[in-house]
C-alpha cells in the first residue's frame, strides 16, 4: 500500500498482485471513492477501521484486472458504481470484461505467478454498474469536483477521470513507462488518436496522473501515443 495526499486528503494505492493493476482510494469522513477495485483485504482493514460506510465505485473501463473488486466490496458496504454505458454493459459479460481469456495473457509468466493469477480471477466474472454515462459526467463527492470523460482507444469503455481538475486517474488511458494498448478487443488507435490524445495534449503537463498501471508522476513525464 501507498499513500499519496490530494487537497489534505490522502491517496491510498493497493496493486494487484502478479497482474499489478492499481486501486485507488479517497476516504473523506465515512465516505470512500475507489478507483478500479480490486479483492484486498488490507484495504478492507482500512475502510473499517476508517468507519467508512458507504462506497462509491468509479471503473476507469471494463477490462476484469480493473472490476475484479466490485462483488468483493459490494458484500460489505452500500456501493454505487459509475462508468460510461460502454462500460457498463460490457461488464455483465466475461467475454466482454475478458475475465473469460485472462488467463491466456499470463502465458509467458512463471508457474508460480500462473497459479497466483489463477487464484486471485474468476474465467465467468461479472458485476454490475449502477450510473452510466455518455460521453461525461460531472459531480460533487464531499468537497471534490468529479469528471469523468470517455477516453476510448485502449478499450470502448475506457474514461479518465479528473479531480478538482488537477489530478488525472488515467486508467489504461495512460501507464507509466509505456505506450497506451489498442490491440485488445475492442481496441482503437483511430479513437486514441482522435478523441483521447488530444483530450490528454489538453490538459496542464504539471498534472498528476494516477496511471492503471505503474507509478504516479506528472503528465509531461508520461508517453503519449
Amino acid at each position: 500500500m501507498c499513500k499519496y495526499m490530494i487537497k489534505h486528503t490522502e491517496v491510498y494505492k493497493y496493486i494487484m498482485p502478479v497482474i499489478t493493476s492499481n486501486m485507488y482510494i479517497i476516504i473523506r469522513e465515512d465516505h470512500a471513492l475507489i478507483v478500479d477495485p480490486n479483492e484486498n483485504e488490507n484495504a478492507v482493514e482500512l475502510l473499517k477501521e476508517s468507519g467508512v460506510k458507504d462506497i462509491t465505485i468509479i471503473l476507469t473501463h471494463e477490462h476484469f484486472d480493473h472490476i475484479s473488486g466490485v462483488n468483493f466490496f459490494r458484500r460489505q458496504w452500500e456501493c454505487t458504481v459509475y462508468a460510461n454505458n460502454h462500460c457498463k454493459e460490457m461488464t455483465t459479460d466475461p467475454n466482454k470484461n475478458l475475465s473469460a481469456f485472462f488467463m491466456a495473457m499470463f502465458i509467458d509468466k512463471t508457474e508460480e505467478e500462473r497459479k497466483k493469477v489463477h487464484e486471485m480471477f474468476q474465467d465467468d466474472y461479472s458485476c454490475r454498474v449502477d450510473v452510466g454515462f455518455d460521453k461525461e459526467c460531472n459531480m460533487e463527492w464531499h468537497g471534490l469536483s468529479v469528471k469523468m470523460i470517455e477516453t476510448p482507444g485502449h478499450s470502448p469503455g475506457s474514461i479518465c477521470i479528473l479531480i478538482n481538475d488537477e489530478y488525472l486517474f488515467s486508467g489504461d488511458s495512460l501507464v507509466d513507462g509505456n505506450r497506451v494498448i489498442t490491440r485488445l478487443p475492442g481496441g482503437s488507435r483511430k479513437y486514441y488518436n482522435e478523441i483521447t490524445r488530444p483530450f490528454l495534449e489538453s490538459l496542464s503537463e504539471d498534472i498528476i496522473v494516477f496511471p492503471g498501471h505503474g507509478t504516479e508522476g506528472y503528465l509531461k513525464d508520461f508517453e503519449l501515443g
